[in-house]
């Protein structure tokens, strides 16, 4: 069995995935480079994988970048777990809920200034390139102060990582960018994240020069364009179901974010990939040491023995325990509290400054694009100032 699967219609799962939650959960399955892996597709075995440390990314990150990877180590030397958990608890301690509603005020006013531009750009016009992307690259800058002297060396990077698509040389070059700003960045007097990052310490520890720089790039590279794809993947959604558009609109904001992480998600599963320090019994079967694991997000949140009718995309459900879109356990994202108020600001605020938003070509007739990492629209064309249509299934590229 070749993974991935064919997916016609972005948010309609491949008929595969339901196939095997039923009879084989933890499933071999031929990578595209031809090699062996196993594929988790159930809700408890998805969850069972992110939170055992006997699943490792280190394997990943050694090999990202390839042999040169320009003085940065994608994360490598915080994915061995007591690393990882030293990290964790110091960054956890500075990066939190707390944080995030600090941070409200300055993401609030980033999607006000946007929706000003946007309103008065000629239309149609790009939601990606006007709106979703600008946003997630602004509340990156804002989150660790960065000078505007360093925001085009930021900008040149998102560009290249959007350019990039599945040609890991070319994200690789645009890393080193990150890693360039990144670097500058931490060498100057720090902005108030960072100050604060340098000075948390846990049982004497406390994180170098170094791992501030690797804190950066893997917030980053975490955060960006998983939130603007994100955010192109709630509009379509809601596009296509302008009732629930309606209840946004109207102020129902914390289910909506949940139920598009569940329905409409970003990823295409590629990132999880994990291999085994080893041997694991995991949904009845056992699987080796060294053996490649990918666990699947979007099966894992339409698990019939998990979320009632698991293919209706309805706002007034939106739970966080019907997904694992941040992770769980030891590798729940910490940046997800400033990830929620990025979608629940900017979805929320989009829908009421626009009450008329449309898709400009119907939503049957967007292209969507694919990396490793995600799936979400190449472009969507919108319309701000006219009347909500009903409209059609969505198409891939």
């Amino acid at each position: 069995m070749h993974y991935p699967f064919e997916r016609r219609c972005p948010f309609q799962e491949p008929r595969e995935f339901a196939e095997l939650r039923a009879g084989e959960p933890v499933a071999p399955v031929t990578l595209p480079s031809g090699a062996p892996g196993y594929l988790v597709t159930t809700y408890d075995e998805v969850r069972r994988v992110l939170s055992d440390d006997r699943f490792s990314r280190t394997p990943v990150r050694e090999r990202a970048g390839g042999g040169d990877r320009g003085g940065f180590d994608f994360g490598l030397s915080v994915a061995d777990p007591v690393a990882h958990e030293r990290w964790r608890r110091l960054v956890g301690s500075v990066v939190n809920p707390r944080l995030a509603e600090t941070l409200r005020p300055r993401i609030v006013a980033a999607v006000e200034e946007l929706l000003d531009r946007f309103a008065a750009t000629e239309q149609p016009v790009d939601l990606m390139a006007g709106y979703a992307r600008p946003l997630a690259l602004r509340v990156l800058g804002d989150l660790f102060d960065v000078p505007d002297d360093l925001r085009p060396m930021l900008t040149a990077w998102a560009a290249g990582i959007a350019a990039a698509g599945a040609d890991m040389t070319a994200f690789g070059a645009a890393t080193q960018t990150l890693h360039r700003c990144a670097t500058e960045l931490v060498a100057r007097p720090h902005g108030s994240l960072l100050a604060a990052l340098a000075a948390a310490r846990h049982d004497g520890h406390a994180l170098t020069e170094a791992d501030l720089v690797r804190t950066v790039m893997l917030m980053a590279i975490a955060g960006y364009e998983t939130s603007a794809v994100q955010i192109g993947n709630g509009v379509l959604a809601l596009l296509q179901y302008p009732e629930q558009l309606g209840l946004v609109r109207d102020g129902q904001v914390g289910g909506a974010v949940d139920e598009i992480l569940r329905y409409a998600q970003a990823g295409t599963g590629f990132a999880g990939i994990t291999y085994t320090l080893e041997e694991v019994e995991l949904g009845g079967v056992t699987v080796p040491a060294g053996a490649a694991v990918l666990v699947c997000l979007d099966s894992a949140a339409r698990d019939e023995r998990r979320v009632p009718d698991p293919q209706r995309f309805d706002i007034t459900r939106g739970s966080a325990r019907y997904h694992l879109a941040f992770g769980s356990g030891g590798h729940y994202c910490l940046g997800a509290p400033v990830a929620r108020v990025e979608l629940e600001e900017g979805l929320t605020r989009l829908c009421r400054r626009f009450p008329g938003l449309r898709a400009a070509y119907g939503t049957e007739n967007v292209v969507f694009a694919r990396n490793l990492l995600h799936h979400y629209p190449r472009e969507l064309p919108v319309l701000t100032h006219c009347s909500i249509s009903t409209s059609g299934n969505t198409v891939h590229e």
